[in-house]
């Protein structure tokens, strides 16, 4: 009798691990399936990063930086003007002066009329660095 219920436990223990198995099979499976998936994504994105325009993070950092400064500064120019001005109008543009921050810099006005402004700037490949309006 004793050796007919540890035969059975041993049977009972010999199933188990053999589920185990197939479980851990099936889950190592799955884990390969996932690892591949992720070294192609890296793949592409290296890839895709190597193909990017050869602008470096900190040229680009420093452009859009100075980009953002001569919009402030525009800005303020124009505010000041219409605060300035007796009819509390914007300057048209032959009477604009650029503040010495955007010099160099590519604007691009979308409007300038005496009570609102709009304008981007870009750099040479037309990508927008920074923009700003008023009212």
């Amino acid at each position: 009798m004793i050796w007919v219920r540890m035969g059975g436990l041993l049977l009972l223990a010999l199933g188990l691990t053999g589920c185990q198995d197939e479980q851990a099979r099936s889950e190592n499976a799955r884990l390969a399936t996932r690892i591949s998936a992720l070294e192609q994504q890296v793949g592409r994105l290296q890839q895709a990063q190597a193909e990017a325009p050869a602008t470096s993070a900190p040229e680009s950092f420093m452009a859009r930086a100075a980009a953002q400064n001569c919009a402030n500064d525009l800005s303020r120019t124009l505010e000041t003007f219409r605060q300035d001005s007796i009819d509390n109008v914007y300057p048209p543009p032959a009477r604009l002066t650029l503040p010495d921050s955007c010099v160099g810099q590519k604007i691009q006005w979308a409007r300038l009329t005496g009570k609102t402004y709009a304008f981007a700037l870009v750099d040479e490949g037309g990508t927008q660095l920074a923009q700003a309006s008023g009212p």
